[in-house]
């Protein structure tokens, strides 16, 4: 059974999404280290919100996403800013610490969304994830090639976005679909609660 190096985020990302991270320890220097020259893939899990310290985090949502880098930067203060680009979900079965604090998790493969053609119904959605990119320009820079009239890539950029509790995020990308995610962010439009920051 395959292994992967855990790097537990507040912030999300989902396959074929994009997020900015700081590389500041050297447990995740060496995640990186290997991830690079191919000896060990890592993916991003979502912190449980009863878990703050990193060191002995034991208790890991069930769905991660496994990323590759696409970009990095060294920032001035030394530390390196990379951006990871979601590929595929997968499914954390235990995990582990290596003798670094490195966390490690044994997984199996998470089935994905297939593409789904936008509807009418859904365009709002697509108008206002444009406006939110708009908004947040560091954001919107990360896609200069979106694929707006695909409803499950739509659906997941606002998961990743949306201020939600972690127990509802799993919930929306463990369906087979984006029809759940899509009928929520719909009725959430319906009550004007779209950038609603108290979403929870």
């Amino acid at each position: 059974m395959p292994d992967i190096a855990l790097f537990p985020s507040a912030s999300h990302v989902l396959p074929e999404g994009k997020l900015e991270i700081t590389i500041t320890e050297h447990r995740y220097q060496r995640m990186l280290k290997e991830s690079i020259e191919g000896q060990r893939d890592f993916a991003l899990c979502m912190r449980s919100e009863e878990e703050e310290n990193d060191e002995t985090i034991t208790r890991i949502p069930a769905i991660a996403t496994k990323v590759r880098v696409v970009d990095f930067n060294a920032l001035d203060n030394g530390l390196l800013s990379i951006v990871v680009e979601g590929k595929t979900k997968i499914r954390i079965l235990s995990v582990r610490h290596e003798r670094d604090r490195l966390l490690i998790a044994d997984y199996l493969p998470f089935r994905a969304w297939p593409p789904t053609p936008l509807t009418a119904k859904h365009q709002c959605l697509v108008e206002k994830l444009k406006l939110f990119f708009a908004t947040m320009p560091e954001i919107g820079a990360l896609y200069p090639i979106s694929e707006f009239d695909d409803l499950s890539w739509v659906c997941q950029r606002w998961i990743e976005s949306l201020p939600l509790e972690v127990h509802y995020k799993q919930l929306l990308i463990a369906q087979d679909s984006p029809a759940l995610t899509a009928r929520f962010l719909l009725k959430l439009l319906d009550n004007h609660q779209l950038f609603d920051d108290d979403i929870n």
